[in-house]
């Protein structure tokens, strides 16, 4: 079992250095938004953490990490400082290439001492850094998406989208019942994820879609960014402070037709695509929007993130995997939860400010797209690949 995991973890390794090398030194630490760190220090992170793991927690060797964790621990550094701290890109690169081949090592050669600690009981330790790793990607992407928005690449000539002037959606309706959410595999599991989680769900039913480019365009084309009637209070003053008119990866040409910024420029609009690139006050926003103009929708409203796995794990939900999926709950710890095997994982965010996603973009790795995996933002971030789907009761 260890050399398929090994071989899934240097190719995680090269798919970090491929993202890496598009960029020259200048790109490679510039910080395209105020959430996420440049680029290059997510490669230096990744390599840090698993040294860390490696040669620091289970080896009890910190002559690599010791003189590293001012830059790499995120607590340690604030992101605008994180880019000048580091060195020229190709020295980087180098670097980072020489201790995972390294690391490959260690697990080649595991001694007595490395197999036998705890963290790397049924391999967890190689599920944890292939996992981790996998979610650095997703967030390196959306550091290539933001130096996008911020070249504003145009296209030659823009179709205009056409907003669909007759919303429908078709549900697939699940029956209530008991249920178990939650992973029963503790070596794939993040921590909250478990441990598996006995619920009671009403019957209800989820949109066989996301909602599309289409729909979103017939809500901004009804004003839905100037009305404050579908808007909370906190999403209508983020909205105003902040000039929101369109979801993040729009961009309007000469003509005022909108087009699509991507990771290496721009792209039409697909109408029945997924709307990517809206926080949970739009998403809000959009449902209010919809029940307010159509008696058909009077009751949708965003999935508990329980009705989503639930409806992922009987194999109907259909069409994910385009954007992580808004649902209406705060992200919560299950009953029985423990952090593991740090506290700041998952812990600090139990805040009631960070609401739960499903589902993954076209960006997700495999190693986390499962129905148990669960994703955490504050409800104004938008630069994530995040849209919706409907839910409603039966």
């Amino acid at each position: 079992m260890v050399a398929p995991l090994l071989k899934i973890l240097t190719e995680t390794h090269a798919a970090i250095h491929a993202l890496a090398v598009q960029l020259d030194d200048k790109d490679y630490r510039t910080q395209y938004h105020t959430d996420l760190s440049p680029l290059g220090w997510h490669v230096g992170h990744c390599v840090f953490i698993e040294s860390y793991w490696l040669r620091e927690v289970i080896l009890g060797d910190d002559s690599l990490t010791a003189d590293l964790a001012w830059l790499y621990i995120p607590e340690n550094i604030v992101k605008p400082k994180r880019g000048p701290a580091l060195p020229p890109i190709d020295e980087h690169l180098q670097w980072c290439k020489d201790v995972t081949d390294e690391n490959q090592l260690i697990f080649n050669e595991a001694s007595t001492k490395f197999t036998q600690h705890t963290l790397n009981q049924r391999n967890y330790m190689l599920h944890f850094l292939i996992q981790h790793h996998s979610q650095h990607i997703e967030t390196m992407a959306m550091v290539l998406a933001q130096r996008q928005l911020q070249i504003k690449p145009s296209l030659t000539k823009v179709i205009p989208l056409s907003e669909n002037n007759n919303i429908n959606y078709k549900f697939t309706e699940y029956s209530g019942g008991d249920f178990t959410v939650g992973s029963p595999s503790h070596p794939q599991a993040f921590d909250n994820e478990l441990p598996p989680n006995q619920i009671k769900i009403e019957s209800f039913s989820l949109a066989k879609h996301p909602v599309s480019n289409a729909d979103w365009l017939a809500f901004m084309n009804d004003r839905g960014y100037q009305n404050k009637h579908w808007w909370s209070d906190d999403g209508w003053q983020w909205s105003q402070s902040n000039n929101i008119q369109h979801p993040e990866n729009w961009h309007a040409d000469t003509n005022k037709e909108f087009y699509e910024i991507i990771l290496n420029g721009a792209k039409e609009l697909e109408p029945r695509s997924a709307v990517s690139g809206v926080n949970y006050f739009e998403a809000n926003a959009f449902i209010n929007w919809l029940r307010k103009n159509s008696n058909e929708f009077d009751a949708v409203r965003l999935p508990h993130e329980y009705e989503w796995e639930v409806a992922d794990q009987s194999g109907s939900l259909s069409n994910t995997g385009q954007v992580w999926e808004w649902c209406e709950n705060n992200f919560h710890p299950y009953p029985g939860f423990s952090a593991f095997p740090y506290d700041n994982y998952s812990k600090p965010w139990f805040d009631n400010n960070h609401y739960s996603l499903r589902g993954g973009s076209q960006y997700t790795q495999a190693s986390i797209r499962r129905s148990s995996f669960r994703n955490f933002y504050n409800p104004d971030k938008r630069h994530i690949f995040s849209g919706l789907r409907l839910a409603m009761p039966i």
